[in-house]
């Protein structure tokens, strides 16, 4: 944002643009040089994100990645060529890679839209609202009062 002298709507588009290829080959550069700066703070807080899971023996060596952001190649050569994991409690080096809709269980896209990572987010909140309504209402309950139930509405 502050390298590129653009609004913040400005610079996500360029991020975004720049992990899909919908960049021009001149800006290209600059964004990656802008957004280098950065990488440092997203593997530090990935790092510190599952240094959070302190009850664990053992953290297990697939991580899956999903958002908008994390189609950046930038971030997935970070992740997966550095040793940013060496503290925490991983019994090899993990496995960094973009999870994929179809691995979201019990969760189906209908439309045929979702066809990769960015909406990883969306379908997870989903699997947990209706998880929180089946545990919340079970029996016969419709799914508007399964929700207000669940809401406290």
């Amino acid at each position: 944002e502050r390298d590129l002298g653009v609004d913040f709507q400005e610079a996500e588009r360029l991020k975004l643009g720049l992990g899909t290829n919908q960049v021009s080959a001149t800006k290209e550069k600059e964004i990656e040089t802008a957004l280098e700066k950065t990488l440092d703070v997203w593997t530090t807080g990935i790092e510190l994100a599952l240094g959070e899971f302190d009850k664990l023996d053992h953290l297990p060596h697939q991580i899956y990645l999903c958002g908008g952001g994390s189609s950046l190649d930038m971030l997935i050569d970070e992740l997966q060529n550095s040793v940013w994991y060496k503290a925490l409690p991983f019994t090899r080096k993990p496995v960094v890679s973009l999870i994929n809709p179809d691995q979201v269980a019990g969760i189906t896209d209908s439309t045929g839209k979702v066809k990769d990572h960015t909406y990883i987010t969306a379908m997870g909140l989903l699997r947990v609202g209706l998880d929180t309504m089946q545990y919340a209402g079970g029996g016969n309950n419709t799914i508007r009062e399964k929700l207000d139930k669940m809401l406290r509405v």
